[in-house]
């Protein structure tokens, strides 16, 4: 549904009116708008999202200070609202768009805010991720990009591959956090088809930018320690790793089905999975310890999958990528997002051929901003380092791969009722975890699933 105020809050006039999808198919997640039918007007002056719930009133105090910074004159301009959630959304939050309107002109906006059930609120941590988001838009990117101009990088050979962030807003103790963003739609971003293992063209293009994130973090730890110390953030999901917690429960339940896509014989990557799955705990210990990584610990991205970025393309071949969801950053190994990027969005073909390959683009893209920043590779980080950070966090991307390749296998309109099944959570303390799966293509799953597990066995990752 279309929702429409006028900006003016004093006097709030809510009037509810049909919306039309616009949203091309292959859209999944920052492109993706729910059809809702036409409601009655809402009598309460606090609009609803989607149909249940209203929408919070900070939402709008935020849109005047995005129209104000964007030169709307205040008291003639009108808010629209687009829901842009839909089941299957995952954990983070409710995703719309915004428009800002004043005459002729019309501004489109991305919205991101805390789940509106609160059941999910409490169950999966989001007002901590989101807290980490608003640091990463309004603190970390900005110290990264003029850190690299003041060195004289270029836009073309950096990293500043992020949405324009025009607002980010975090509040604890009120239960209040929003993400406004460009709508990357308006110039001409897509999300690839996450039911189709990743190319060859879309990876090297993630695996740069990736390496080029990693670059700047480590030149800046050494130019500008002080400032850098900042960025030696904790894992914000930490806390979801405790016993008990529906998120740990999922991830246990998704790694005995993974060992389960092997066939009998396969006795030693089966027992393999099974020290792994025992060990898990502990092991996400230790990636977030980000001492045990050090001297080459960067700021990650932490949730580095198909789903989270968006390509652009010239004649049909992509050129330009942006990284989306920074709710997950922490401080951390480089290895975390490289191994979760390659077991999860490629399939054993694709690693078969090109894994050697992706490693080495991985590095040299990484050694050449890094020279270009003022260091030597080799000081800073050593190949063979990079080498052995790889055999000791890999296992990483294994551990991640159980619980998204289900989701890569799974349509869309299939995908787990997030809202629900916190509900089911908070009223009974334990949950169905078979249902996140039941929907599952296993045919898909089995295939790409157990070669994840066989590859990182070849690797050395487990």
């Amino acid at each position: 549904m279309v929702l429409e105020t006028k900006s003016d809050l004093s006097e709030e006039q809510v009037v509810a009116v049909e919306s039309a999808p616009f949203i091309e198919e292959t859209s999944e997640k920052a492109t993706r708008v729910a059809e809702e039918p036409a409601s009655e007007p809402f009598h309460s002056g606090a609009p609803e999202l989607d149909g249940r719930h209203e929408l919070p009133r900070y939402f709008y105090t935020a849109m005047e200070q995005v129209a104000k910074g964007a030169g709307f004159n205040a008291g003639q301009y009108s808010v629209e609202v687009e829901d842009g959630s839909s089941k299957g959304d995952g954990f983070a939050g409710e995703l719309f768009r915004a428009y800002l309107s004043e005459g002729d002109r019309r501004e489109v906006y991305l919205c991101k805010i805390p789940p509106l059930n609160e059941a999910r609120r409490q169950q999966f941590g989001t007002m901590t991720i989101f807290e980490r988001e608003a640091l990463v838009y309004n603190t970390f990117l900005p110290l990264m990009f003029a850190y690299q101009e003041e060195k004289g990088i270029s836009r073309e050979d950096g990293f500043f591959c992020t949405p324009k962030c025009y607002y980010a807003h975090y509040d604890g103790p009120t239960e209040e956090a929003i993400i406004v963003m460009e709508d990357l739609r308006q110039s001409e971003y897509t999300m690839f088809n996450k039911d189709k293992p990743v190319d060859y063209e879309h990876t090297r293009l993630a695996v740069e930018q990736l390496a080029r994130y990693n670059a700047v973090s480590l030149a800046m730890k050494h130019d500008r320690p002080q400032q850098f110390a900042q960025f030696k953030v904790h894992d914000p999901m930490k806390d979801m790793m405790g016993p008990g917690n529906p998120f740990l429960m999922m991830l246990q339940k998704t790694g005995t089905d993974a060992i389960e896509t092997l066939e009998p014989h396969e006795t030693k990557e089966r027992a393999k999975v099974q020290k792994l799955l025992d060990n898990m705990v502990a092991d996400f210990e230790r990636f977030d310890n980000h001492e045990l990584a050090e001297p080459y610990a960067v700021l990650g991205h932490g949730d580095c999958w198909i789903n989270n970025m968006m390509y652009r393309y010239r004649r049909g071949a992509p050129e330009q990528i942006i990284l989306l969801d920074w709710q997950s950053a922490r401080y951390c190994s480089p290895i975390l997002d490289l191994a979760y990027f390659i077991l999860c969005c490629t399939d054993e073909e694709f690693r078969r051929r090109h894994y050697d390959e992706m490693m080495s683009v991985y590095y040299n893209s990484l050694a050449a901003l890094l020279e270009k920043l003022g260091h030597s590779p080799q000081q800073i980080f050593p190949r063979t380092a990079f080498l052995r950070q790889l055999r000791q966090y890999g296992r990483f991307g294994l551990l991640l791969a159980a619980f998204v390749v289900p989701m890569m296998c799974t349509r869309k309109e299939d995908l787990l009722d997030m809202d629900a099944t916190a509900e089911m959570f908070l009223e009974t303390q334990n949950v169905d975890i078979a249902i996140y799966t039941k929907n599952t293509n296993q045919s898909a799953y089995r295939k790409r699933m157990s070669a994840v597990i066989r590859d990182a066995v070849r690797y050395g990752y487990i």
